[in-house]
């Protein structure tokens, strides 16, 4: 059984947005998440100062260490966050191109369609013009 193409390029390409969402949301997820564990992470460092002595002693390189680490978390969320919102824009760009294709092709087939009506309508036109004429009464001319 022949599959249409076009439908299941068209299935593909919603497939790939609503999975592009998804992406977008999962990647928000982990950045509120990473996020709230930064917040307590300030709070876990002050609080293991007095814990452990090379922490107290270095507190302020800790602290800026901690604070680039959190940095290079987030460059790396928003990096991730362009690049899922980058591929549902594609997406959706893919979507449209493939449903113009598709009405495109049934355009297309529809005048094919209506071409071969009209040859047909013609053809059957000359047909009837062409057939001829059964005589009624007798010939002018001698029948033998």
């Amino acid at each position: 059984m022949p599959r249409d193409t076009s439908t299941d390029s068209l299935a593909y390409w919603d497939e790939r947005v609503t999975a592009s969402r998804w992406l977008i949301v999962k990647t928000a997820a982990w950045g509120v998440l990473a996020g709230f564990f930064g917040m307590l992470g300030q709070g876990w460092l002050e609080d293991a100062q007095p814990i452990f002595p090379f922490i107290q002693q270095n507190y302020g390189l800790w602290q800026t260490i901690y604070l680039l680490a959190l940095v290079l978390v987030f460059v790396l969320w928003a990096a991730a966050m362009q690049q899922k919102i980058t591929i549902l824009h594609n997406s959706k760009v893919g979507r449209s191109a493939q449903q113009r294709v598709i009405d495109f092709n049934a355009r297309q087939a529809q005048r094919k369609l209506e071409a071969l009506q009209r040859r047909e309508q013609a053809l059957r036109d000359k047909q009837a013009q062409a057939a001829p004429k059964p005589q009624e009464g007798r010939s002018n001319k001698f029948d033998f």
